[in-house]
């Protein structure tokens, strides 16, 4: 399980390390080191060997974190310095949208089942159509392929 604090959040994103040791990043993220090394025994999080030992790369960790880190909690952690930390593109912004309730509550339903946010199972989902569309929308969008790819 984790533990997220606005410190965390602050010192991963503002004073990122290049690497983390399996400890480091158990105690960047708010994880024991034994959940650490059982995502990377199932490949959800990715080390390199080094002649030190196995470390994590800053963007793996921050991939990672923000696959259970809310982005809203993100943000308003990061308060001013949000954009020092995560590109134009990829901060949150406001949509509204009309779409048949039938939709709204499934979303609901979905967000609930997985203890997430609407706006994170919105937000998951969206990131499959715009991948999938990726080619078009970086030749339209400036900055946009470098914003998918972020933070890698």
């Amino acid at each position: 399980m984790t533990t997220t604090s606005p410190t965390l959040i602050r010192d991963l994103f503002l004073h990122p390390l290049p690497t983390y040791t399996p400890v480091e990043a158990a105690e960047a993220i708010g994880m024991s080191v034994e959940d650490v090394e059982g995502w990377m025994e199932v490949g959800e999080l990715e080390g390199v060997e080094t002649n030190h030992g196995i470390v994590l790369p800053w963007a793996e960790l921050v991939s990672f974190a923000m696959g259970f880190w809310e982005q809203e909690e993100i943000e308003e952690a990061l308060g001013a310095d949000v954009a020092e930390a995560i590109p134009e593109l990829l901060r949150l912004c406001d949509l509204e949208v009309r779409i048949p309730r039938m939709e709204v509550v499934a979303l609901e339903k979905l967000a609930a089942r997985d203890g997430k946010s609407v706006d994170a199972v919105l937000a998951a989902e969206l990131r499959d159509l715009v991948s999938a569309q990726s080619e078009w929308l970086a030749s339209v969008i400036p900055g946009f392929a470098n914003a998918l790819s972020w933070p890698y």
